[in-house]
């Protein structure tokens, strides 16, 4: 069953689909530098997931610098799903993350979640499922690349505002502080959408809860694409392992 929070996701996708092109290109330089990182980790005839897929096109991008042994793509959204086989050709499978026990393929060498994936997901639970069922899916040796909106980016939101958000988080985290409200605007309409803004610390302890260990960690500069080894200078980019 669908909940809320997923039907308002769906429904936000689902009107933006026509336009994503258009919007994401708004933001290419980041996009840019996190498909590259995602690039350089890439070996040859590797089994790929990518979950969030979108329109498919940086999923087209990536996987065409090599040979891969298979790709499948999950999308919830009907109308991104549909854009999406039209862009790659790759069978995509229209499901939520916490949906993954519906697909029976496993033994991927390497899944992906870009583009903050996790920060459209309702709740930490509901994120822990959906990492816990990506371990099962995913090759002893195999990796987990993802990038999420970091709140303690201090090039964003200022060295001041983050130092205060710092404090408050280290004396008294609350995950629901990084929760955001606000309206897609798209083309003469406005869709509500909602999404979240994590902490270095808060996604730390979410790998360790469904058994993954950071491999690396950086922040990729929203604004211009520049990668940091600072967990504060960006949005954070992870690879990880099996614990």
């Amino acid at each position: 069953m669908v909940s809320q929070s997923q039907a308002n996701t769906l429904k936000a996708y689902d009107a933006i689909a026509p336009l994503y092109a258009e919007y994401s290109g708004k933001y290419q330089n980041y996009l840019n530098a996190v498909d590259q990182l995602v690039i350089n980790r890439l070996t040859p005839n590797l089994r790929l997931l990518d979950i969030g897929s979108g329109d498919g096109r940086r999923l087209r991008k990536i996987t065409s610098q090599h040979l891969f042994c298979e790709v499948l793509a999950v999308e919830p959204s009907g109308e991104m799903a549909t854009l999406c086989r039209k862009t790659t050709g790759f069978a995509v499978h229209q499901l939520f993350g916490d949906e993954l026990d519906q697909l029976s393929a496993t033994d991927f060498d390497m899944v992906t979640l870009l583009w903050n994936v996790f920060g459209h997901m309702a709740a930490s639970d509901v994120r822990l499922k959906t990492l816990s069922l990506i371990k099962t899916k995913l090759k002893p040796n195999g990796s987990v690349l993802l990038d999420v909106n970091n709140r303690h980016n201090r090039l964003a939101y200022g060295r001041w505002n983050v130092l205060k958000r710092r404090t408050i988080d280290c004396i008294a985290f609350n995950e629901k502080r990084g929760d955001v409200h606000y309206q897609w605007k798209i083309g003469k309409d406005s869709v509500a959408s909602s999404g979240h803004l994590f902490t270095p610390n808060e996604m730390a302890d979410l790998f360790k809860k469904a058994g993954f260990k950071i491999a690396e960690r950086w922040s990729v500069n929203y604004a211009n694409g520049q990668v940091s080894a600072s967990p504060f200078d960006g949005q954070l980019f992870y690879r990880l392992e099996h614990a």
